[in-house]
């Protein structure tokens, strides 16, 4: 059984990996319902829905822990997406769902795949569902921080008042996930970034050393450079924004 489970589940890892346009999404999640996000909340028939029953059975057989069989899906998925195989990503984090549909890593999944085909509206929806899920978990706050940072970019240039609202988004979201893991390097070092985009000097100095001293990998490539130029220790930031 264990042996036909593992078949079963990874019997398209091996496929060429399908990539996607936003567009080209749109067509075929209309026409087969497993690529849209918890299959779009369409009602199924008997047949989708016995197929359902027994792939759950399957996975039950192998290990009757639904959150352990999520997880080990959801590790599929993101695997597959790192490889740039939006389409069986997508089919990964859906069996995911039918194991557990209220884990919150599901919606990171589905938020992935969105931040994959550059829609970051989409992204963020995503996100917000699971943080309605789980509103202390700090991997989905980053998550959509950085959508939000992302945005930032993308508008402080022509839609200023737009920039600062996301940018300052951003910042209470990663305010609350150093709050809640303030030894997490990863969130420590986005929290330097909205600090030092806020003008927040010894904030931004504050995060970025102890998210250097904790994990050197976490902090972005130039961004000592950018906070030696822009945000004196102890003074104004120099027009960051």
């Amino acid at each position: 059984m264990r042996l036909i489970l593992i078949l079963f589940v990874t019997s398209n890892l091996t496929l060429q990996g399908q990539h996607l346009t936003h567009r080209e999404w749109l067509i075929q999640s209309f026409r087969d319902m497993r690529l849209a996000p918890a299959f779009g909340g369409r009602a199924k028939n008997p047949e989708q829905l016995a197929s359902d029953s027994a792939f759950v059975a399957q996975m039950l057989a192998v290990n009757p822990d639904p959150h352990a069989c999520a997880e080990h899906l959801l590790d599929l998925g993101f695997g597959l997406l790192r490889e740039g195989d939006l389409v069986h990503a997508m089919y990964r984090f859906n069996h995911a769902y039918l194991m557990e549909p209220k884990n919150p890593r599901i919606r990171r999944g589905y938020g992935a795949f969105f931040v994959a085909l550059d829609r970051p509206d989409e992204a963020a929806s995503e996100y917000q569902k699971g943080l309605a899920l789980d509103t202390a978990n700090v991997p989905l706050l980053m998550d959509m921080a950085s959508v939000c940072l992302g945005e930032y970019y993308k508008y402080k240039d022509d839609e200023p008042e737009k920039a600062e609202r996301v940018l300052t988004t951003a910042d209470i979201l990663l305010k609350r996930a150093v709050a809640l893991e303030p030894e997490n390097a990863t969130a420590g070092s986005k929290y330097a970034v909205s600090r030092l985009l806020l003008g927040e000097c010894a904030d931004a100095w504050k995060w970025y050393r102890s998210s250097r001293s904790r994990d050197p990998e976490a902090i972005e490539a130039g961004f000592l450079g950018t906070l030696q130029a822009h945000c004196q220790e102890g003074g104004p930031a120099d027009g960051t924004r």
